[in-house]
């Protein structure tokens, strides 16, 4: 699978993983784009808010110094950073003393410091540091308190891999006296009650016999059958023949079909989302299908757009180029800032130069390849769209691209 189809499957994971709040995760997917000529400034600022979710302020600091960005989002996060600095460096100076304190062999010292540290912090992000040293103190000290901690932690922290190994790994404490539940005593009846309950038993019982003895005493009633009253034979009259006349054939007029219903956004999220697995299973008629369906949203959502490219990228794998052009210029007229602002702007303006290409529009695709060839960020877009060029000046019938893209 090329670039091409690589860089937007993990675009859309990491806005995933960013969603669910699991900001470990998210990282180790930048990590992958990296290596994928992805826009290195955008590499820079989604590796600088990751590593400020995850309390790694030092380092979040470091990528915003190398952005050297003018835009208002990364000034807001280094000035909050800057103004945080002070309390993120007695958090830091907490954490080395208890690396000291281990060094020393007071870890019960180390993990009251820990939890200084933690307060010290307020609403400020944890280091994740923090939180694997802790994770190990617990389980070293206090492992019974360990499920209890861990069920409270953040869902970055749990995905943590030393944190994973640590609460797999930590095996009931022998020295821990486990309770042992006392049996229960059966309890006796009383006398009284035992008398009070085989009294109403002798007392349903004879009411069963009694009841039993009338019904078998009532005399049967005889009921006679209602008589049929005989059925009259119709009279038998002339009638003139009617002639013969010929079967006029009744002409079906075929129903208009409405027009697509709008669907709610939980609906079409659910169409995505399975679309998107029928996409990565190659599956595109099915996907196809799925992606169309969550399209027809009232309101833009997070997800519309990821649905408008991969549904242009199935047409594109299906052959039919012309709903590819027809989706991306539906794409650059929305309005919305899910569109205007979305990362598969350029990559849905790649596929719209590949079906016109394929449609013998080649002087439309190349301008359309110049214009993502002279963009000011250069990314993986850039890189396809030099090598499709290429492969149009030099007279290419576009197979090769057809399996590029596959």
């Amino acid at each position: 699978m090329s670039s091409f189809t690589n860089v937007p499957m993990l675009i859309q994971q990491m806005q995933q993983e960013i969603r669910q709040k699991r900001y470990t995760l998210a990282l180790d997917t930048i990590r992958e784009l990296e290596k994928l000529n992805v826009s290195r400034k955008q590499i820079l600022w989604h590796k600088a808010l990751l590593e400020s979710k995850v309390g790694n302020l030092h380092v979040a600091l470091a990528y915003l110094k190398e952005l050297d960005s003018d835009d208002l989002h990364a000034i807001k996060l280094q000035q909050t950073i800057v103004d945080n600095w002070d309390t993120y460096t007695q958090i830091i100076a907490e954490y080395n003393d208890a690396i000291s304190e281990i060094q020393l062999g007071f870890g019960e010292n180390a993990l009251q410091i820990i939890d200084h540290a933690m307060e010290l912090a307020g609403k400020l992000p944890i280091p994740i540091e923090l939180y694997r040293m802790k994770t190990v103190l617990l389980a070293r000290y206090e492992s019974g308190t360990l499920s209890r901690y861990t069920a409270g932690l953040p869902m970055y922290v749990l995905d943590d891999p030393t944190i994973k190994r640590v609460v797999a790994a930590e095996p009931p404490r022998p020295d821990i006296a486990r309770p042992v539940p006392k049996p229960k005593v059966k309890r006796k009846l009383k006398k009284e009650a035992a008398v009070l309950l085989a009294s109403i038993a002798t007392v349903l019982l004879v009411f069963f016999i009694w009841l039993i003895a009338n019904l078998m005493s009532q005399p049967e009633v005889a009921t006679e059958s209602k008589a049929i009253a005989p059925v009259k034979k119709p009279a038998i009259t002339e009638t003139e023949p009617k002639k013969d006349e010929p079967v006029q054939e009744v002409v079906v007029k075929p129903e208009e079909q409405d027009e697509l219903e709008f669907v709610s956004n939980e609906a079409a999220n659910m169409y995505y989302n399975e679309g998107y697995r029928q996409f990565v299973k190659e599956d595109f008629p099915a996907a196809v299908v799925y992606f169309e369906y969550a399209m027809r949203t009232e309101d833009t959502d997070y997800f519309t757009d990821d649905a408008s490219y991969f549904l242009a990228s199935s047409y594109l794998r299906e052959k039919k180029y012309e709903e590819v052009v027809e989706i991306a210029k539906a794409f650059r007229k929305e309005k919305d800032e899910n569109y205007k602002e979305s990362p598969y702007r350029d990559g849905i303006r790649l596929q719209e130069s590949r079906a016109l290409w394929k449609l013998g529009e080649d002087t439309q695709a190349v301008s359309i390849l110049d214009e993502l060839i002279n963009k000011p960020d250069e990314d993986w877009v850039t890189y396809e769209a030099r090598a499709m060029k290429k492969l149009v000046e030099d007279g290419g019938s576009g197979s090769e691209v057809d399996e590029e893209a596959s």
